[in-house]
């Protein structure tokens, strides 16, 4: 019988998997899509310098390290001129890597494979029971729907922000140490409060919204491109060798489906346009989606047996490059406290503090990931756009010009810890 069952294999389900079966703590992960639909869909990949360093020490940084893209600098854009931050400078040479997420869970779920691990794909988890001498985990699995039911000792909810095993779903008594009782939090939305002794799901909306596309456009070589604009934000992110991912804001009331590809390169073109810079290159869009700016931070993270992390346990805007890293690094602690319950010392403690530990973390993420979107997106606080936009450039002047200012963003920014 497994003591932990994992539910999602993406950057936290699989950082914990590896790290479970490098201590020898047996598991299962449960992965709802199948093995060949891990690459499907193009996903960020900023990685922090310090998310590296975590996962160097537990030999998993190797796919990002030979296969990721160093980078150092960022480009803003904002009233017709070009403003470069050479944000590795200010960090003692320290920078972060970009190597698309989709690419990592996918080579990270082969390494895992090849060393023996119990990888489960095409199996949809429905639901987790808690007692307090473990857990039930009920899912079905393959085309047919076949009921499968999973014992354990711990479950680690992976699984994003429709967790299924988040949501509301993990119902009974039992903690990490046998005592207490737990119910799922969150939602896919980000909407709702969690439910249980002492729980809570604390959520909030942006006005704006980002319509997100993926262009078969070279990505900038010089890093990110962040367009200020009084019309709203532009950017230009790197996603491949041949790949671009751009961001448009647009109003929240409108259709974007009614902006053609003119409209959306004509609009780019506008809000990125920069003194000594070429325009826009344009190519074909391969996808293109909305994006609605909603946060969410699940208090605790832990529910009797039952423990999120990732985007199970809190939602973080893109602004800022934070999501991955936060997941991974929840990992990491839990499966911590995993191997000290689980393993020869059989202690607790840590994995009980587990909650505690992770959240400051995680709001102090939430707070940068707010500062970028202030400093980026053309709604103001009254309505008037030309006031946010005299805040917006004050606040650019820091980050260029003040030195305690550019130092303290440059070290959030690559993830940099002093």
């Amino acid at each position: 019988m497994p003591v932990v069952c994992i539910v999602g294999a993406g950057p936290a389900g699989l950082v914990t998997a590896h790290l479970l079966h490098q201590a020898g703590i047996p598991f299962v992960l449960l992965e709802r899509q199948r093995a060949d639909q891990l690459r499907a869909r193009v996903k960020a990949g900023m990685i922090e310098h310090r998310t590296v360093e975590l996962l160097r020490r537990h030999g998993l940084d190797g796919p990002i390290v030979r296969g990721g893209l160093l980078v150092g600098q960022c480009e803003f854009r904002a009233g017709g001129q070009a403003y470069r931050l050479d944000y590795a400078g200010l960090c003692g040479g320290r920078s972060h890597y970009i190597y698309p997420q989709h690419e990592l869970v996918a080579d990270w779920a082969g390494e895992l494979l090849d060393l023996g691990g119990d990888v489960r794909f095409g199996v949809t988890v429905t639901g987790v029971e808690q007692s307090g001498d473990g857990a039930l985990v009920r899912a079905v699995a393959g085309p047919d729907g076949a009921p499968e039911t999973i014992e354990c000792a711990a479950v680690a909810a992976c699984d994003g922000a429709g967790s299924a095993t988040g949501a509301g779903s993990a119902t009974g008594a039992g903690s990490a140490t046998g005592a207490g009782s737990a119910t799922g939090a969150g939602s896919a939305t980000g909407a709702g409060s969690a439910t249980g002794s002492g729980t809570a799901a604390f959520t909030a909306a942006y006005p704006a919204r980002w319509l997100t596309l993926i262009a078969a456009v070279p990505p900038p070589p010089d890093g990110t491109i962040y367009g200020l604009h009084e019309r709203g934000f532009a950017g230009q992110m790197h996603r491949s060798a041949a790949l671009s991912r751009f961001i448009l804001e647009v109003p929240g009331g409108q259709d974007y489906r009614q902006w053609d590809d003119d409209r959306i390169w004509a609009e780019l073109e506008h809000r990125l346009a920069a003194a000594g810079r070429p325009p826009v290159q344009r190519g074909e869009l391969v996808e293109r989606d909305i994006l609605d700016l909603r946060v969410r931070v699940c208090d605790p993270m832990q529910h009797g047996r039952l423990f999120l992390a990732g985007d199970a346990a809190h939602l973080i805007t893109p602004a800022g490059g934070k999501g991955m890293n936060i997941a991974i690094q929840d990992a990491a602690e839990l499966a911590g406290g995993l191997i000290e319950r689980y393993g020869p010392r059989g202690d607790a403690g840590r994995l009980e503090r587990y909650s505690q530990t992770r959240l400051p973390h995680i709001w102090r993420h939430q707070e940068f990931s707010n500062l970028m979107l202030s400093l980026f997106n053309a709604g103001g606080i009254d309505g008037s756009s030309g006031f946010s936009y005299g805040l917006r450039r004050a606040r650019l002047d820091l980050i260029l010009n003040d030195p305690r200012f550019s130092r303290w963003f440059a070290h959030a920014y690559v993830g940099v810890d002093e």
